[in-house]
């Protein structure tokens, strides 16, 4: 019930004294039963002054309680105190005085109350007070002016209580001072947790079994009211868990219940659930199961709640860019594809699908080892590496294999992926189909070692015919110089044999010039082969270089 529990205070020290002071009028309340049931029964001529006691111990206990509530918990322990002193000190005066059970027994509760309420100080003060009553109660005794039971002289009672009573207080002290040791040591430790709090996304929580399959969140810690915007008073008036679930998320939240109700551990669920604002948040669950083992059900629940929702969102928009990204890839006729860092695929259009005979799902998410030959795997993850090292593009082309097995020619580039910082995140690549230009620059390159061939073989060509034609001329120049001689001398027929020689090499230019046109036309007119004797070849020599023995001869006269 609500109304037996002490209230919570933002101030730790107000809420500790709030607690005991709820503990011990709750107790005070109780104490008038068997104290009337005892008068009652056994002491019926005590009644009307026991109902007077009753009634007002009752009514000041409740407006205590009021107070309490109210706020005003150090005013209404002082309060408790001294009309707790002054309750004590009426019954003992009307009745034996400093021999009554009041002063012997409601005087130290009154110093221990006094201390545990409002610390050592006021313990002292209290026993202070008590012990100048009970002198003065001695004094009135010895004077007549109160009953005496003479059951004990007053002053030995008295004297008693002198050292009785300070003992108490010494013993509220040291138990005060541990307990404000231990609360000072605590109130530090959930300082730290706070700032540490402060700068987390977590909460730690505990939940209690209502019903067999329903739980109560009892304590939370951590981040909770960042994430929420709720106090845990809060959160726990206004339905806990199960009221700030999203409804679609409902399921969910039961499959994860019964885990726990089998004694399994939740291990990273994720739900979304509602703010003090309305706002939705993703939360990822960690929850284990507290197992009653003779009862072999769930007790309870301890776990911890991590806010997921800028994970979320960045997922969330990562979807929708590689979304876009995916439109723009698949309209680039060539094939593209971005990877992260560790050369996962995260984006690949459809002529990448198509090359590497793949669906998408088995490229997303996967490498280059699971999806390409080694030797094409090994090629790329060099690539990538570089191109992340470097913060560089790169181009290459390299030969590849398709999904069919044929080869084929590509020209890869491959560019950095920066975030809004500059920071390289990832890899872009587009591999374009060259294999066609590859061909054509291999036959371009026949075609200029073949033409370089027939050029070197003109040349030489060109180097025989100006030779071959030259020996005629050479020839006729040094047969016309001997006819001239001959004609001078008058050796007709000397003459006439130089002139035949000339014919013959004029004869031999001549064939010579009509073989350099047939030449020319091979390739266009196709020439029969004919068959030439090899002793007119040999002849046909040296009839060319008979036109230079005599030359040679006149030669080596002149020396």
């Amino acid at each position: 019930m609500n109304i037996l529990r002490p209230p919570v205070f933002e101030d730790e020290e107000k809420t500790r004294q709030a607690y005991l002071l709820n503990i011990i009028l709750w107790a005070l309340i109780l104490v008038p039963i068997p104290y009337l049931g005892y008068i009652l029964v056994g002491a019926r001529e005590s009644i009307g002054r026991a109902l007077i006691q009753a009634i007002f111990g009752e009514t000041v206990n409740f407006l205590l309680l009021f107070l309490m509530r109210r706020g005003r918990v150090h005013e209404a322990s002082a309060l408790q105190v001294v009309l707790f002193w002054l309750f004590f000190t009426v019954t003992a005066v009307t009745a034996n005085g400093v021999q009554d059970e009041a002063y012997i027994i409601g005087y130290p509760l009154v110093i221990l109350i006094a201390g545990l309420l409002m610390g050592p100080r006021f313990a002292v003060a209290s026993t202070t007070l008590c012990l100048l009553a009970g002198l003065g109660m001695v004094m009135a005794q010895n004077g007549g002016l109160i009953n005496d039971s003479q059951l004990s002289p007053p002053t030995l009672t008295w004297v008693i209580s002198l050292a009785f009573f300070p003992v108490i207080a010494t013993l509220q002290s040291l138990t005060v001072r541990t307990m404000r040791e231990a609360t000072h040591r605590a109130r530090i430790s959930e300082e730290r947790y706070r700032l540490i709090s402060g700068v987390i996304s977590d909460y730690a929580f505990e939940s209690v079994m209502e019903t067999e399959d329903q739980a109560r969140t009892v304590w939370m810690a951590g981040a909770f009211e960042k994430m929420t915007g709720y106090s845990p008073e809060e959160y726990i008036s206004t339905g806990g868990w199960y009221a700030h679930i999203h409804p679609d998320d409902l399921g969910q939240d039961a499959k994860d219940m019964e885990r726990l109700l089998n004694n399994q551990d939740v291990q990273g669920s994720e739900i979304r659930t509602f703010t003090k604002t309305g706002e939705i948040r993703w939360e990822r669950i960690f929850a284990h199961p507290i197992w009653d083992h003779k009862k072999n059900r769930l007790k309870g629940i301890v776990g911890a709640v991590q806010d997921i929702t800028e994970q979320k969102e960045a997922e969330k928009k990562l979807r929708e860019s590689l979304l876009q990204q995916s439109a723009i890839l698949n309209n680039i006729p060539d094939t593209a594809w971005l990877k992260d860092l560790e050369g996962r695929y995260i984006a690949v259009n459809n002529e990448f699908l198509r090359i590497s005979k793949r669906a998408e799902e088995e490229v997303i998410g996967k490498t280059d080892p699971e999806v390409w030959s080694e030797q094409i795997a090994g090629y790329n993850s060099g690539d990538d590496g570089e191109v992340i090292r470097a913060g560089m593009s790169k181009s290459v082309e390299e030969k590849q294999v398709d999904g069919a097995g044929r080869e084929y020619w590509v020209e890869i580039i491959k560019t950095p992926i920066r975030d809004k910082q500059g920071t390289v995140i990832g890899v872009t690549g587009i591999a374009r189909n060259i294999t066609n230009h590859k061909q054509q620059e291999l036959e371009q390159t026949r075609l200029i070692a073949e033409l370089e061939a027939k050029n070197a073989e003109l040349e030489r060509f060109t180097y025989t015919v100006s030779h071959d034609l030259k020996s005629p001329l050479v020839t006729i120049n040094g047969f016309l110089g001997y006819i001239e001689n001959g004609a001078r001398s008058g050796k007709t027929e000397q003459v006439s044999r130089d002139l035949n020689r000339i014919r013959e090499a004029v004869d031999k230019m001549q064939t010579l010039l009509n073989d350099l046109l047939e030449l020319s036309r091979v390739g266009r007119i196709v020439n029969k082969p004919a068959t030439a004797g090899f002793g007119s070849i040999v002849q046909g020599a040296i009839a060319q270089v008979q036109g230079f023995a005599p030359i040679a001869r006149g030669c080596r006269r002149i020396r």
